[in-house]
């Protein structure tokens, strides 16, 4: 993470920095500190034991607030943390399993792009020293990747796992602070342990370290305040500085693990007396203020601040994906845009999720301004006729025209291009794969939903029947199916998944024109 008192504001910086951490000796222990991962999810606020101060002599003035033991770090819920993005990546084999939990602003920001490259190399790192390639799965952590950093662990233990897990302990105003910890165990008894706080300004750009919240050699006072805390706690001995004679290095990476609170920070440290557990101790904002660095200062001013979490805004279609990482599945829509296509787009923006929609070219034509929607929200588009007819039972020139009209529909409406089509009823046939020029996709995963049997039923075949890229067909014509995706939204999240255009699935770039698509890579 970065280091010193400087904002990072390059993607070479921040790699830098992980290198640094990454090389620094994690303090041994379990994360003990605010809710754990199966905790009600709501806001966990800051907690202090039962507070204590020293009386200033000065006639009139206030106590001076000391620094003490608390039951952890702040851990904000998703009352709190509805604007992040949530991230799962999950493995599981006989002999070990590796999963991570992590929660990115919308869109392409410096931080997301950082916490991401960071949780990756992580996993990868790990299966790769045990000759295992990455295979993400499904249906492995409990609470998959409905909420950002809330849910439950691996259902099934295995000899050997790397847990990486998230909190937010600060969403206030452009401020974003996550804590996040990489747990190892070997034997089902835990090896190591590191534990980082990660901000991002969105006002900024700034991405920086938790030790970043301290001016460059003042470490050394700061762990002694931390120290005072123990002591008066009787955590260690009167006279015993655990950290002295730590390097300058070390002393970053125990305060690497510094939560800001409305009232000052939290630093949470692994005690040899306290072997497995984590210790946090509350420093008051009045102690460090000659102590913060810059951007300590702007961070203490914006939890103090509370407030909702202003991210910049991104449209749906800017959060990234990396579907050989995660588990991805696409939601497609055939026959719209139709008079539900608005309502269906609000669900769609309102869970951040992105969808491709086949449409036909003469609704385009009753509908322009709900397929430029579709396109400025990010969605995929593509061509399904002009009319719906079956192609397999019309002339060569028939064919051309039923995608030519279409196509020109799309661009007039919303200055794209469809990048692939689907047949009506799936129907093709060599000639006709030959004569669209166009990738053609169908499905794997048909939810019958035409045949309106219920949303449930829609819902319930969307999320059981899908599995690792996967494309699900829906038709946005049906209300019952507008009132399933919430649900199916959900459902397919709570399993694990990731949702994805079906371009997305294949990294931007669909296999060739006349090509038969039924699902995503595997």
């Amino acid at each position: 993470m970065p280091r010193g008192g400087e904002a990072t504001h390059s993607r070479a910086s921040v790699a830098a920095a992980i290198a640094v951490l990454v090389a620094a000796t994690a303090l041994g222990g379990c994360s003990a500190g605010g809710a754990g991962p199966g905790a009600s999810p709501m806001s966990v606020p800051f907690a202090t034991a039962s507070p204590t101060a020293t009386p200033d002599p000065r006639p009139g003035a206030a106590p001076i607030p000391t620094p003490q033991v608390v039951p952890g770090p702040p851990r904000l819920g998703p009352d709190r943390t509805g604007a992040l993005v949530p991230r799962l990546a999950a493995m599981r084999t006989d002999t070990l399993a590796a999963s991570a939990r992590w929660a990115t602003p919308p869109g392409v920001t410096e931080f997301g792009e950082a916490l991401t490259r960071r949780v990756e190399e992580a996993l990868l790192a790990y299966v790769g020293e045990r000759g295992v390639d990455w295979q993400p799965g499904v249906d492995l952590v409990a609470g998959g990747a409905a909420q950002p950093c809330w849910g439950g662990s691996f259902t099934t233990p295995t000899p050997s796992s790397l847990i990486v897990d998230c909190s937010i302990v600060v969403a206030s105003g452009p401020l974003l602070g996550e804590r996040v910890s990489l747990n190892r165990h070997e034997a089902g008894a835990a090896s190591s342990v590191v534990r980082e706080v990660w901000y991002a300004d969105a006002a900024t750009g700034g991405v920086y370290g938790g030790a970043t919240l301290y001016a460059p050699g003042r470490e050394s006072r700061v762990l002694s305040l931390v120290a005072e805390g123990l002591r008066a706690t009787g955590r260690i001995e009167p006279g015993v500085d655990p950290f002295a004679g730590l390097g300058t290095d070390a002393r970053r990476a125990i305060l690497a693990d510094s939560a800001v609170t409305p009232a000052g920070v939290v630093i949470s440290v692994a005690l040899a007396a306290d072997v497995g557990r984590v210790v946090s101790v509350h420093v008051p904002a009045r102690l460090l203020g000659p102590l913060l660095s810059e951007q300590g200062r702007a961070a203490l001013d914006a939890a103090a601040a509370g407030g909702d979490y202003a991210p910049s805004g991104a449209a749906v279609g800017d959060d990234p994906v990396d579907c050989s990482f995660v588990p991805c599945v696409s939601i497609t829509f055939d026959d719209g845009p139709s008079s539900l296509t608005p309502g269906l787009l609000d669900v769609l923006d309102r869970e951040r999720v992105v969808a491709t929609f086949f449409v036909q070219g003469s609704a385009v034509q009753a509908s322009p301004d709900v397929a430029g929607r579709i396109v400025e929200s990010g969605h995929q588009i593509g061509n399904h006729t002009w009319r719906h007819p079956n192609l397999t039972k019309l002339t060569d020139e028939e064919v051309r025209r039923e995608l030519t009209r279409t196509q020109q529909a799309i661009a007039s409406a919303t200055g794209a291009s469809a990048s692939s089509m689907r047949p009506p009823y799936g129907a093709s046939n060599a000639k006709v794969r030959g004569l669209v020029g166009l990738p053609v996709i169908v499905w794997d995963v048909d939810t019958r939903d035409w045949e309106e049997p219920g949303t449930d039923v829609v819902v319930d075949r969307a999320i059981t029947q899908s599995s690792r890229g996967s494309i699900v067909l829906l038709h946005d014509t049906h209300q019952q199916t507008v009132d399933a995706v919430p649900a199916i939204i959900a459902g397919l999240r709570g399993r694990g998944f990731a949702l994805s255009t079906v371009a997305g699935q294949f990294d931007g770039g669909l296999p060739g024109p006349g090509t038969l698509v039924s699902h995503g890579p595997r």
